[in-house]
């Protein structure tokens, strides 16, 4: 049993490039709600002292969970979070296609990008991306595209390189994006997609990065084969602290916190030999 971890048309991402407008010094008071997934753990719990700390009496109570569960709690009206934060464009465009999101406040937070990892002995000989198409790999596990923006953008990766039909089925379906690491470590496929980020995230608050016990990380899944794409935060409709989200917002765009992201390979194009 999995876990529950942490061709198809679709609108194209409308993230704003405005920054969201900053309260004031002292408008933002009491209890600030963010809705984290699994993946931005790492860096979030960094993020959340300096929030706190920017913001004194200002409590920050973040929920951490897998990005499916996330989009679908607030899709169905259960929770309206001051902040939400994703993993890439294709929750948010769920979001925005509801009319959830307060105007003004869909913002990029920091590039995403894609990894293909195996587990720790490598049956599968999977050195690069058109070994998938070998004999040796009988099952890749694909975070399910119509739900994960990871799975969304590497099947388009697959059917740009070419080699979508030798893999197609092999294909395994995982409903989160945590899931797929799982399988890959439990060897029960000979290789999974992820994001890039997740490669080095072990899912524990204040942990450093780190390649999660049981992989193997082969490399980035080339970046030109894919549309480039962002985690991206937005203000929910029916929020009970919105300027607060704004801040929290404001404070994931400055230089400091782009810095940490990065820590955890939140870039586009990892630096050559990762």
């Amino acid at each position: 049993m999995l876990a529950a971890g942490c061709g198809q048309q679709r609108p194209s991402s409308q993230a704003t490039a405005t920054k969201p407008a900053e309260p004031e010094p002292g408008a933002v008071k009491g209890t600030v709600y963010a809705l984290v997934p699994c993946g931005q753990v790492g860096p979030f719990s960094r993020v959340a002292k300096l929030f706190e700390a920017a913001h004194p009496g200002v409590t920050l109570d973040w929920e951490q969970e897998n990005i499916v569960t996330m989009t679908k709690k607030v899709l169905d009206g259960k929770a309206k979070p001051d902040a939400f934060l994703s993993m890439g464009d294709l929750e948010m465009d769920q979001l925005q296609q509801a009319g959830l999101l307060v105007d003004g406040t869909r913002e990029k937070i920091a590039e995403n990008g894609l990894a293909i990892v195996v587990p720790e002995k490598n049956p599968g000989g999977v050195n690069s991306m058109a070994d998938l198409a070998k004999p040796t790999v009988k099952q890749i596990a694909l975070p399910d595209p119509a739900n994960n923006a990871v799975g969304l953008h590497a099947k388009e990766a697959f059917q740009k390189a070419g080699i979508w039909p030798q893999i197609e089925k092999k294909i395994l379906l995982p409903r989160f994006a945590a899931d797929s690491k799982e399988v890959a470590t439990q060897g029960k496929v000979e290789a999974a997609i992820a994001y890039y980020p997740c490669s080095v995230e072990v899912h524990v608050k204040d942990a450093p990065p780190s390649l999660p016990k049981g992989l193997k990380l082969v490399g980035a899944i080339p970046s030109d084969l894919y549309p480039a794409f962002w985690c991206e935060g937005a203000v929910v409709k029916g929020a009970k602290n919105p300027e607060g989200g704004k801040a929290l917002l404001a404070l994931l765009k400055t230089p400091e916190v782009q810095n940490i992201y990065r820590q955890w390979e939140f870039v586009r194009e990892p630096a050559k030999g990762k």
